[in-house]
C-alpha cells in the first residue's frame, strides 16, 4: 500500500504540517488482515529540496507501474500562492521509481488523479483543478505518457478525490465535497 503520509503532529505555521508530505508505504502478507509500515518511497525527488508528494494513484501497464501523485514545491504554510502539479513516474517493482513527466493540464493547480481504463483502450483521468472552481476536471490518453484535457466534469460545487469505478453497467464517481461524500453516476464516464 503506497499512500499520502501526513505529517499532523509536526509543528509550524499554519498549514505547513498538510505539506511536505512523503509517500508512506505498508505492507500484508497476510492478504490484507495486518499491515507492517515500510517507511516511505525514496528517489521521487526531481529537483532539490524537501518537497510535497500526496495522492497517489498507481496502475500496471505495459510492463510496468505507472504512477500519478499530486506535488507541491516545497513545504508552504498556506493553500494559496503555489502552484500543484501531477507528477508521473514508472518503476518496475515498487520500490525503484523513474521521473517521467510533469502532465501538462487545464491549470497549474490541480492534484487528485483518478484513472480508469476505457472500454475503448484509452485511458481517463480525473483530477480536482482548483483554478477553475475547485472542479473535477479530466483528459485522455492513448499510451498514459500524452494526455489531452477534455475539460469540466463535475462542477455543480467545490469537491475534491475523484474516485471512479465501475459496478453494475454504469461508471460511479466518488468525491469529498468537505461535508460528506458526492456520488455520481454515468452510462458513458
Amino acid at each position: 500500500m503506497i499512500y499520502t503520509s501526513r505529517r499532523a503532529n509536526v509543528e509550524g505555521p499554519k498549514f505547513a504540517w498538510v505539506h511536505g508530505t512523503a509517500l508512506g508505504v505498508a505492507s500484508s502478507s497476510d492478504g490484507g488482515q495486518t499491515w507492517v509500515y515500510r517507511g516511505t518511497i525514496r528517489g521521487l525527488d526531481f529537483e532539490w529540496g524537501h518537497n510535497t508528494f500526496w495522492a497517489p494513484e498507481i496502475l500496471w501497464h505495459d510492463g510496468r507501474y505507472h504512477m500519478f501523485v499530486s506535488y507541491i514545491r516545497g513545504v508552504p504554510e498556506d493553500w494559496p500562492g503555489h502552484q500543484r502539479h501531477i507528477i508521473h513516474y514508472c518503476s518496475p517493482d515498487l520500490l525503484h521509481w523513474t521521473y517521467v513527466s510533469t502532465l501538462s493540464l487545464s491549470s497549474d493547480r490541480v492534484i487528485d488523479a483518478c484513472i480508469y481504463r476505457m472500454p475503448d483502450g484509452r485511458f481517463r483521468m480525473w483530477y480536482k483543478d482548483e483554478a477553475n472552481g475547485s472542479a473535477t476536471y479530466a483528459a485522455d490518453s492513448d499510451d498514459l505518457y500524452r494526455w489531452t484535457p477534455i475539460g469540466p466534469v463535475i462542477t455543480d460545487r467545490p469537491h475534491e478525490g475523484p474516485n471512479v469505478f465501475r459496478f453494475k453497467g454504469c461508471y460511479w464517481m466518488i468525491v469529498d465535497e468537505w461535508r460528506g461524500m458526492a456520488v455520481h453516476r454515468s452510462t458513458d464516464a
